[in-house]
């Protein structure tokens, strides 16, 4: 209870009457911290996450697309103006707490919320930050057969899946690093069903510790990803896209672009730190956990191509 005192006191959210972790993901987790003030959501943040500046646009920008009606938490700063509280060797934020379950992954009717939240997002093409092409969301730069000779030798349960793709990593790897930039807006770039939680009467968006810019069309094909060989879903998530007002159409395999890049770059991240000794043993078999489900969902170019054309007709 150390740590939630230190954050009680650092946020002065009164004294602390329980504590407990509710949630993880590959960034972060997220523990539930009852106070005598009420209840609150704080993050850990396993890696380093932008400096003040960068948190500072963040918050604004968020604060932006509340006013425009995207529901979100609220973003807490401590008593010496920051979002982020060191405690020890560990990175703290803290929201206030919203009630809400996280849907099901493949959820098309939390997608097309989405996908109306992404067209405000979109269409308020927000001035307050300059853009940057970040590559994490533009290019796969990863030398693949030495990964496939990592996880060999340190025989991986996962290694002759992760070396079968071999072919099909190459091809999604080209057509990411083909794909033109696009004009930029500010985006939440993290839009999936893992970051809403959905109460009985509204849902919020969170995890806003992605925000900065891209092609509206790259942010709308990653959030199609999940429902590439589902053509009801992909329609009910455009439509809903387009009669919020969103401005952007996919052309073509190209339009997953981002979608893919994530998964790719997703994918060598956690193949690496699985194969880190150097980590802890959490981190490193929750990393082997995502390697896994990656594998099995990584989209081949026909299924893109199928999906696009899906789009085009809608």
């Amino acid at each position: 209870m150390e740590i939630a005192a230190h954050l009680a006191e650092s946020f002065e959210i009164g004294w602390v009457t329980g504590w407990h972790e509710v949630a993880r993901g590959a960034m972060g987790a997220i523990w539930r911290l009852e106070t005598s003030a009420g209840v609150f959501a704080a993050k850990n943040l396993f890696w380093a996450q932008g400096d003040a500046a960068s948190l500072q646009t963040e918050v604004a920008f968020r604060a932006a697309c509340a006013e425009a009606g995207v529901r979100s938490p609220l973003p807490l700063v401590a008593v010496d103006g920051q979002y982020v509280v060191q405690v020890g060797d560990e990175r703290w934020r803290m929201y206030e707490w919203v009630d809400g379950e996280v849907p099901h992954w493949q959820d098309a009717e939390t997608a097309a919320w989405l996908a109306e939240q992404m067209a405000v997002i979109h269409a308020l093409d927000w001035p307050g930050g300059s853009t940057e092409v970040v590559p994490w969301y533009h290019r796969v730069d990863v030398d693949w057969p030495s990964l496939f000779d990592a996880a060999e030798t340190a025989q991986v349960e996962w290694a002759a899946a992760l070396t079968k793709l071999h072919p099909r990593l190459d091809e999604l790897t080209a057509l990411v690093n083909t794909a033109p930039i696009g004009d930029q807006v500010w985006c939440h770039r993290d839009l999936r069903n893992a970051n809403v939680l959905r109460s009985a009467t509204r849902n919020y968006l969170v995890d806003w510790d992605n925000v900065g810019t891209l092609a509206p069309w790259r942010e709308l094909g990653a959030l199609l990803m999940h429902h590439l060989d589902q053509p009801k879903n992909l329609r009910q998530i455009i439509i809903a896209y387009r009669t919020a007002g969103g401005p952007a159409n996919l052309d073509g395999p190209a339009g997953f672009a981002t979608g893919v890049a994530i998964s790719l770059n997703f994918l060598h991240g956690q193949a690496s730190a699985a194969l880190d000794v150097g980590l802890a043993d959490e981190h490193r078999a929750f990393a082997a956990r995502q390697v896994a489900d990656l594998l099995i969902s990584l989209p081949t170019l026909d299924l893109l191509e199928q999906a696009a054309g899906v789009v085009r007709s809608t």
